[in-house]
């Protein structure tokens, strides 16, 4: 049977998700771990291949039937926790479809991309927002959330949205792929507007020039996550919801209930 995996990992000391020769990476420690289960080699592939820095709350795995072999979720549920380094985890496996491929088979995917508005930066945060010291107005990011799907003919932007939660800004973008640091790049140009060092118009011309130098600076990794990857007709039973400060949604664990942030 083919597998799925549902994975979290803090990516601050990953040089990004995809295995590379002589690099700390969150495809190569996953595979060591399996393979120290299975006793043979074995290959995953990710709906996602973040970068160095770059956190994932729901990122998905799948692992071929030829793969899984000796792989049994419950097993496997059990087992990881020990044999996985404390800034990785996998929060649920699952039989997947025959043919399930955790990249092709992908709907959508969401990231939010944390930002600490402040007049200083706090240390507690420091591996998962981005300090910016300048004035944020959320009027500034209206326009960027409400980017239309036909302003790239590459790649299709489902939602874009920018939430002031003092002091974390959230954004949040969806989409069915992006290209190559695109989230970043969002948000990196975004800031020139919100910040008041570009006009509001200026968004508008980047993504019409087609052209990477048009644009502003890339944010940095630390402050990106991967959140939720959408597949149809896929239930994750065992996953919590994401919670604040990367969601709207926060989870009271005492009572097993999840309540919207203002009721909590």
């Amino acid at each position: 049977m083919d597998l799925r995996l549902l994975v979290a990992y803090d990516g601050t000391n990953f040089s990004g998700y995809q295995i590379q020769p002589d690099q700390r990476t969150v495809q190569g420690t996953l595979e060591a771990a399996l393979e120290r289960i299975t006793q043979h080699q074995v290959r995953i592939r990710a709906a996602g291949r973040t970068d160095a820095g770059v956190h994932a709350l729901g990122q998905v795995v799948s692992i071929p039937f030829e793969s899984a072999e000796g792989l049994d979720p419950e097993l496997l549920m059990r087992a990881m926790p020990s044999l996985l380094p404390s800034d990785v985890a996998v929060l649920d496996a699952q039989a997947g479809p025959e043919g399930f491929d955790a990249r092709r088979s992908a709907q959508w995917r969401s990231y939010a991309y944390l930002l600490w508005a402040a007049q200083a930066p706090n240390p507690l945060y420091r591996r998962f927002a981005q300090w910016t010291a300048d004035r944020v107005g959320t009027h500034d990011f209206s326009s960027f959330g409400r980017l239309r799907d036909d302003q790239t003919p590459l790649r299709r932007v489902i939602e874009a949205t920018a939430v002031m939660d003092g002091p974390f800004i959230r954004i949040r973008i969806t989409g069915e792929s992006f290209l190559h640091q695109m989230v970043r790049s969002l948000v990196g140009t975004a800031l020139e507007v919100a910040t008041g060092r570009r006009p509001i118009s200026w968004m508008r011309e980047v993504l019409e020039a087609r052209d990477r130098a048009a644009a502003g600076p890339v944010a940095a990794p630390h402050g990106l996550a991967l959140t939720d990857v959408g597949y149809r007709d896929v239930d994750w039973p065992r996953r919590d919801p994401v919670a604040w400060p990367w969601s709207d949604r926060v989870v009271c664990r005492a009572e097993g209930t999840t309540f919207n942030r203002e009721c909590a």
